[in-house]
């Protein structure tokens, strides 16, 4: 009896504890899926494969439609989107000139990748570059340092705006004169339990804003839903906990590239696909493109290269071919 007893119990708790899923797991497929039907996939350079968003208007750059909140994390960005649970807080971005700005995945949550600039009277903010990486137990202030930011991705509000949901940007000629007004106060804090974005103390706003700044608690959800924030939380999607997985993000970055799509250049090298049962091989994948026409490595498709000209098979008599010898020794200057 005790051995049937011991059995059930044993049974019961196998039902009981959760098995590990593919929704605990963070890979660039789950970002191919997840973001295809919202844009298109690039290679570009040497990030290899990249996201852009499509149907954003002209002069669309990250990280300005949504607002900020602080959390456990600092200051967290609240997405308009229903896709900005990747881009604003995995990865980093960048602007291609052929492209315009293009996410390159990532793979450590955070509550924002960007960068703060903050005084005179302004607040701003700019995503940050792929070559800025995550490693734990590091501390990373920005100073006067500002990554290779460039200057059209810059975000700048009056600086009592940042407690309102709602921002009234500094118009694009103002920007310069504004960054020599504000010191770079970024600083981001890589623990075994998260990526905390410390650079903007909130008493600073409080004090300019004359109102109290609430701490919102991060609720991760496994529901692809819009990011909002409800009854003092904020529920964000992620597919993985928001705690690091890893040491090194650059190494996982290495790895992914690697495993991306066959068929795209990676890293400069063109991967072999293999034969398609496909009866139109020669359509591409939906919402994807190839490397771009002016990167390294651009090779045109073979049904647009020009053709050479056929030469003139007509045989030439020995007075011919004296006169176009004598043509040829006419020297320097002289047009045939």
């Amino acid at each position: 009896m005790k051995k049937t007893f011991f059995i059930v119990m044993f049974a019961s708790t196998l039902l009981i504890v959760p098995r590990k899923t593919t929704a605990q797991e963070l890979s660039f497929q789950v970002f191919y899926s997840s973001l295809s039907p919202y844009g298109e996939w690039v290679t570009a350079g040497d990030y290899g494969m990249c996201w852009r968003p499509v149907g954003v208007p002209i002069g669309w750059r990250p990280y300005a439609d949504g607002h900020w909140v602080w959390t456990d994390y600092g200051w967290t960005w609240v997405s308009d989107y229903s896709w900005g649970w990747a881009p604003f807080h995995y990865g980093r971005w960048a602007f291609d000139p052929e492209f315009g700005w293009i996410w390159v995945p990532g793979y450590v949550w955070a509550p924002a990748w960007v960068e703060w600039r903050w005084g005179g009277g302004y607040a701003g903010w700019a995503p940050m570059p792929p070559g800025f990486h995550f490693r734990v137990d590091v501390v990373v202030r920005g100073d006067d340092n500002d990554f290779g930011v460039v200057m059209g991705g810059w975000n700048f509000v009056h600086a009592e705006e940042m407690g309102s949901p709602h921002y009234a940007f500094v118009g694009r000629e103002g920007v310069p004169r504004i960054m020599g007004s504000t010191r770079n106060v970024t600083e981001y804090r890589f623990t075994p339990r998260g990526v905390y974005s410390t650079g903007l103390p909130r008493e600073q706003v409080e004090r300019v804003t004359r109102r109290r700044i609430e701490t919102v608690s991060v609720v991760r959800t496994t529901d692809v839903t819009r990011e909002r924030v409800e009854g003092g939380q904020f529920r964000v999607y992620s597919p993985a906990p928001l705690r690091p997985q890893v040491r090194d993000e650059r190494q996982v970055i290495q790895r992914e590239r690697v495993r991306q799509p066959i068929g795209h250049p990676v890293n400069g090298n063109v991967h072999q696909a293999p034969p398609q049962s496909n009866p139109h091989p020669e359509a591409a994948p939906p919402r994807t493109r190839t490397q771009p026409r002016s990167g390294p490595g651009y090779q045109p498709h073979p049904q647009t290269q020009n053709k050479p000209k056929e030469q003139p098979k007509q045989k030439e008599n020995d007075k011919g071919r004296e006169r176009q010898t004598q043509h040829r020794d006419d020297g320097p200057g002289r047009t045939h």
